[in-house]
């Protein structure tokens, strides 16, 4: 298991087991039946991860605070999902939600090694300091590269990573911002 998975029990394992989490359903399959199917046991889930605090705080955050969503649109993720019409179960039973309740649940959506390469470079994170960005962001240039991690959302994976590891909101934004500078070359 990865360190970044957060320990579930049996009851939440057993619905987890059974909500279809991929983030693409393909054309032929019914998109509608597994939207019913997760409405049933999404909630429930989540409510138990909630009463027992089970999410990281800075992955809660992600989904709540302002400042952790990049792009145009101002307000949180849970801000954009309510101003589609999405609010309290509807948006975490919106098929939209799926990415986040997979980060809520394992932590980034990158490779082990990836993931490995990256935490060595920050090393301790209590004693990442303002210069280290400078490094820790060629380094994630690189890394993107090495692996051909092309496609957008890796660097909204790369921003979570950082999150996960302890580093600041603004030492993250420049990790994502880094790994989308690297994908375009």
């Amino acid at each position: 298991m990865n360190r970044h998975h957060i320990v579930l029990t049996a009851a939440e394992q057993a619905l987890v087991d059974k909500i279809d989490l991929r983030l693409d359903i393909a054309s032929h399959e019914n998109g509608h039946a597994v939207y019913l199917a997760n409405r049933e046991l999404i909630p429930p889930l989540l409510k138990s991860l909630a009463d027992r605090s089970a999410i990281p705080a800075q992955r809660v955050a992600y989904w709540t605070d302002p400042k952790f969503r990049t792009g145009r649109m101002k307000g949180a993720h849970r801000d954009i999902f309510a101003r589609n019409g999405s609010k309290g179960i509807d948006a975490y039973t919106h098929p939209h939600f799926i990415p986040f309740l997979r980060y809520f649940l394992f932590g980034a959506d990158l490779p082990a090694p990836v993931i490995a390469e990256f935490e060595q470079n920050i090393g301790d994170p209590r004693w990442f300091g303002g210069s280290d960005i400078i490094g820790l962001a060629k380094e994630t240039r690189a890394i993107v590269r090495r692996y051909n991690l092309r496609h957008y959302s890796h660097s909204d994976e790369f921003h979570k990573l950082a999150i996960d590891n302890g580093l600041s909101h603004d030492n993250a934004e420049s990790v994502r911002k880094a790994a989308v500078e690297a994908a375009r070359r």
